[in-house]
């Protein structure tokens, strides 16, 4: 009889020990998933700020590449105000076109830096003896 209970005794004894393993290995494993989650979630987020850090970048180069043209355009306005516009100009980064001088002096850029475009425009009241600039603004489209 004793012997029974001994042997019931350890049978119980080895099978809670055996649960507290399965409890420990789950539980592991939900922690594993959570950190698994955790970080996979941090990876995009970082990914994602990667490619808008990018595309803020070629924004602004584009939008120097525009004013560039614009101060080019100027240059050849006072040094010719016959000047008409309509020329390229193409950089390493990107290119800007001078689109025709319209009216009494309005000048209009399109700038382009990979997919990123940026569009100015500058109106003018008077280009000698000096350049009176009334307006410079980045426009969304002509």
């Amino acid at each position: 009889m004793q012997n029974l209970k001994s042997k019931i005794t350890n049978f119980q004894s080895s099978d809670l020990r055996i649960q507290r393993g399965f409890i420990a290995l789950i539980t592991i494993l939900i922690i594993l998933a959570i950190v698994l989650a955790v970080g996979l979630g941090l990876s995009l987020l970082s990914i994602s700020e990667t490619k808008m850090s990018f595309q803020k970048y070629l924004s602004s180069q584009a939008y120097y590449l525009a004013n560039l043209c614009a101060e080019q355009a100027l240059m050849k306005l006072k040094e010719d105000s016959n000047y008409i516009g309509n020329e390229t100009i193409n950089m390493e980064n990107g290119s800007c076109s001078i689109l025709p001088i319209e009216g009494s002096w309005t000048i209009k850029i399109s700038a382009t830096s990979a997919d990123q475009v940026k569009k100015m425009r500058i109106i003018l009241s008077q280009i000698n003896p000096e350049i009176v600039i009334d307006s410079w603004s980045e426009i969304a489209d002509f």
